[in-house]
């Protein structure tokens, strides 16, 4: 199976480990990677890793873990919410937290309006800490407290 699982995925913690993890245990990951300009309007996006930085994280995290560029997965840019979801590929699922199965759907609306097919949508539990999510945000905040 091929799937999609996107993200900003800033300081790459133990919450996006099990996301990834997850996708990986289905099959292929396309690796949605938002970029500088889409990060624009997240809080504390004055303090988020840029671009470069994120996809050599997890270049080196997925290596830790056997998996390897191109074989096992791809990293693709994305500008906007939508993504690359939206394109025709070849991908048969997206993987999704509990916060994000609203943009899901909205990109199997998208998909529709182009005649493509509608993605799974596989919903991955959130990995909590302290009975809340773990949250780049709120290691953003954090940081700056």
């Amino acid at each position: 199976m091929k799937v999609i699982a996107s993200g900003t995925f800033d300081r790459l913690h133990e919450g996006h480990k099990h996301f990834l993890m997850s996708a990986f245990n289905l099959g292929h990951v396309y690796i949605g990677l938002t970029s500088d300009t889409m990060i624009k309007n997240k809080e504390y996006s004055d303090s988020i890793q840029n671009y470069e930085d994120r996809k050599d994280k997890l270049i080196q995290y997925l290596s830790s873990e056997n998996k390897n560029i191109g074989d096992d997965y791809q990293i693709i840019k994305i500008d906007d919410r939508l993504g690359f979801a939206v394109e025709s590929m070849d991908a048969d699922a997206i993987v999704v937290t509990s916060d994000n199965i609203m943009a899901a759907e909205e990109i199997n609306d998208a998909r529709a309006e182009y005649g493509l097919y509608p993605l799974n949508i596989i919903k991955v539990e959130l990995i909590l800490k302290d009975n809340k999510k773990i949250s780049s945000t709120d290691l953003r905040r954090e940081e700056k407290d």
